[in-house]
């Protein structure tokens, strides 16, 4: 519990306080301090995409060792030990970034529903969230079920750009309906700063992907020029 206190009154409402001081708008400021959280976090999830990657490239080599040492537990697990470290893979590196940034999430939940920012939001004058229309106060919830729908499409994009194995898409199907299952009740400021993490997390993966493989084909266009 000490991190999210740290977090929430050592960075995140004295960053929401500051934004407002420039843009009297808290969705505004959430916003902003979501994107800082991710370019701050973007070597990680850079390291998260190769890992994942790499990971994807080994996997066929993983299923040949399983299905030849499939009565024989422990000689498998020396097996992939060595498969992972001769190739550099550190199994739990697509997760420990991922794992990083949690508790900037449970922060930022603590900081909308919590004492202080409600004080603040009860003061004269105060913009009480994003927009009149839409989102008029971040510590209620999205009454429009936007931004649980958002989340929940931005969460299957991102699986199904890193999900290549059929049987790891058939059980992720059913994330995105739970992750926007799960957020139906949250404060609309915590779901504000889910909804353009996950998006920037989609942008992220699209532009890794996009530039792997465009380092991919020059690699084979080199390779074939060589060989003429």
């Amino acid at each position: 519990m000490f991190i999210f206190h740290y977090l929430t009154d050592g960075i995140m409402l004295p960053f929401l306080n500051f934004s407002y001081s420039i843009i009297p708008n808290y969705g505004f400021a959430i916003i902003l301090l979501t994107l800082v959280i991710k370019i701050a976090f973007y070597p990680l999830s850079k390291k998260q995409f190769e890992a994942m990657k790499m990971s994807q490239q080994i996997q066929p080599l993983i299923k040949e060792l399983q299905a030849k040492h499939k009565k024989d537990p422990q000689k498998l697990q020396q097996e992939m030990m060595k498969v992972w470290k001769e190739n550099k893979v550190n199994p739990l590196g697509g997760c420990l970034p991922m794992l990083v940034q949690i508790p900037f999430f449970f922060a930022i939940f603590y900081t909308v529903t919590g004492d202080a920012f409600k004080a603040i939001l009860e003061q004269p004058g105060i913009n009480t969230g994003l927009f009149s229309f839409w989102l008029s106060n971040l510590t209620m919830p999205d009454q429009t079920f936007i931004l649980p729908i958002v989340i929940g499409i931005a969460t299957y994009l991102s699986q199904k750009m890193m999900t290549i194995d059929p049987k790891q898409a058939a059980i992720f199907i059913f994330m995105p309906f739970l992750m926007a299952f799960i957020s139906l009740k949250m404060p609309a400021g915590a779901l504000l700063y889910w909804a353009v993490s996950t998006i920037a997390s989609v942008v992220q993966q699209y532009l890794l992907l996009s530039r792997s493989k465009a380092n991919e084909n020059t690699t084979i266009d080199v390779t074939v020029r060589t060989k003429s």
